[in-house]
């Protein structure tokens, strides 16, 4: 309450007026008791006049008494005459001034003003107090009066007229007008008191609107009006609080829909991004970045997490922070790879500034795991390409010569040399058809001819056809028929393609004694091809990548001639024209199986 404008303003409108009505109080009781005295001294000296010129025109004593004694009767005054005149003294028994103290006249003969009037010979005129005695007392005592002398000399008269009042009427008049005065300036602080009250609640009432607009505005809530309707300065105000309000909205709303957008491009990206404060605690992530950094705190462990957390921030790595720290010293962009759970992560980090202090950064780290292995599979493909076509040039080259320069002494011997530089040209036209189909597979460039063919006959048919590589192998190659019909719809050439590149894989991969299993049934209006192997397998980690065009089987679990990593693109190609799926399930040590899915009723129009 006592920290209120409305308070305030009243507390100061009451203590303005009450001093201003004590200041006028005091002054204008000073002023009346001047004003009250003059007039007293005024209205006596003119009665002093009166009666000196009534003694003077009328010398005989007797008259100028009666005159004199009428004359102050009226006026509430006692007279003393001395001189040639005598000492008298106005008799203090008259009805109207019984109650005006009676002074001695030996008072007057031995004070100034006698002497002063009778010296100057003029009037004199003081205030003074004389011993009296009071009425029905005979002690005396003090009393203030006011005293006018007036010399009375001609002619032979050698007299003064001595008239004094009492200043106790004067007192009392005073004292009357005093409290008149304080209870007009009681009065009037009272009807201010309600006055600043109202007014002070008045001009307060659209201030407390104001503070509770205020207090709406800081809560977010932006539609509270203020409904004054004033042409002063408070009508402005509360105006410019109005709009003040709405610009506030339209920016918050702005900031909210920006916000919002920001978020949404956040969320929807792919890469992960954090920001950081300079001391390295994380303010905002993306969910790839939350992903990131779970997978730091699995790597890391629950207690140390916990720890790194509490000390640098949020699951900062200590790599992203060394990071974080270089950024922040040398105030410019890095750009560097972290490996996070065995995944590489390119990050590139930039400083956030305020003003031009560095306050924190941003970084943005992309899942590179996948490009580097393809980048390295692209190597790799690269070095076996070229390996595969420098071995049947080199031989060409070779046995070129031999023949050139007559080495082979007999027809025979120069017939083996020819049919090994035919055999290395077929191998080397193979793998560039391979790969011109991938590439024309890969744009589109190879249209599909889907129509009924029988799938037992075709799979019979690859089953015969590598019956006595399996045999001289070893390997056990069988047929798994469990569909009711064999007509299905594909490209003939294409299926026998496929089913020769698994089946080729199988028996490579798998060992003496092992088997190779070409299996056929329907689920779902969906048929089912699988090759089964049980040879070396496929590491999991390698299974992703297996139909990737760069991809090629480690030499270590190779029996015989390696390939060149383009077969299992091109199965996934010819499969995906058939508007079908291709999966692979594997164990290292137990065999592999390759699953192809495709759907029984044919598509319209020819497939490419």
């Amino acid at each position: 309450m006592l920290n209120r404008v409305v308070f305030k303003l009243w507390i100061t409108i009451i203590g303005l007026v009450a001093v201003v009505l004590t200041v006028l109080s005091l002054t204008l009781m000073s002023f009346l008791d001047e004003f009250y005295e003059r007039q007293r001294t005024e209205d006596l000296k003119q009665l002093a006049q009166n009666m000196a010129h009534v003694i003077l025109v009328y010398k005989d004593s007797e008259k100028t008494l009666n005159i004199a004694r009428e004359l102050v009767d009226v006026y509430d005054t006692r007279m003393v005459l001395t001189g040639s005149l005598g000492n008298y003294n106005q008799d203090s028994a008259a009805p109207n001034n019984a109650s005006i103290p009676e002074v001695r006249p030996e008072e007057f003969l031995k004070h100034p003003v006698l002497r002063q009037a009778r010296d100057n010979d003029r009037i004199a005129v003081t205030r003074d107090f004389f011993s009296v005695l009071p009425p029905k007392s005979s002690v005396p005592h003090y009393e203030e009066f006011v005293v006018v002398a007036v010399p009375l000399h001609s002619q032979g008269l050698n007299s003064e007229l001595i008239l004094y009042q009492t200043m106790e009427e004067l007192r009392e008049t005073t004292y009357k007008t005093t409290r008149l005065i304080f209870y007009a300036a009681a009065i009037g602080i009272i009807l201010t008191t309600f006055f600043a009250f109202f007014l002070s609640s008045r001009v307060t009432q659209p201030l407390r609107s104001m503070k509770e607009a205020a207090d709406s505005y800081a809560r977010g809530d932006f539609s509270t009006q203020i409904s004054i309707r004033t042409n002063d300065e408070i009508g402005d105000l509360a105006s410019t609080f109005n709009h003040m309000a709405g610009r506030l909205n339209d920016l918050i709303v702005a900031l909210s829909r920006e916000k919002e957008q920001v978020a949404s491009v956040l969320k929807s990206m792919v890469d992960g991004v954090m920001t950081f404060d300079r001391n390295g605690h994380i303010i905002v992530t993306n969910p790839p970045a939350d992903e990131l950094l779970k997978a730091w705190e699995y790597e890391q462990g629950g207690a140390e997490a916990e720890e790194d957390e509490s000390d640098q921030g949020k699951g900062l790595p200590p790599s992203m922070r060394s990071i974080l720290e270089q950024v922040v010293k040398n105030e410019e962009e890095v750009v560097t790879d972290v490996i996070v759970q065995g995944r590489i992560y390119a990050v590139v980090m930039a400083p956030l500034y305020d003003d031009a202090q560095v306050r924190g950064a941003v970084a943005v780290l992309r899942d590179m795991t996948q490009e580097r292995r393809l980048d390295k599979l692209r190597k790799d493909f690269v070095a076996n390409v070229s390996h595969e076509l420098r071995t049947p040039l080199v031989m060409l080259q070779g046995y070129s010569e031999a023949i050139i320069d007559d080495i082979a002494e007999s027809q025979e011997e120069k017939k083996e040399l020819a049919q090994i530089i035919y055999d290395e040209s077929l191998r080397m036209s193979r793998l560039v058809n391979e790969l011109l189909d991938l590439a024309r597979m890969e744009a589109g460039h190879i249209p599909l001819e889907i129509q009924p063919a029988n799938l037992l006959q075709l799979e019979d048919k690859v089953i015969r056809k590598f019956g006595g590589v399996a045999k001289e192998q070893g390997i056990h190659l069988q047929l798994d028929w469990q569909a009711a019909d064999g007509t299905f719809y594909f490209d003939n050439d294409r299926m026998e393609q496929v089913l020769t590149n698994l089946v080729d894989n199988a028996i490579r991969h798998t060992g003496h004694g092992g088997t190779v299993t070409l299996r056929t049934f329907i689920q779902d209006e969906m048929y089912t091809i699988e090759v089964t192997d049980t040879g070396s397998g496929i590491p999991a980690e390698d299974l992703p990548f297996v139909f990737e065009r760069f991809y090629k089987a480690d030499k270590a679990r190779t029996r015989g001639r390696a390939g060149t990593g383009l077969g299992l693109s091109i199965v996934k190609n010819i499969v995906q024209g058939h508007h079908g799926t291709i999966t692979v399930r594997s164990k290292l040590g137990e065999g592999t199986t390759f699953s192809i899915q495709l759907p029984t009723q044919p598509e319209e129009g020819k497939h490419g």
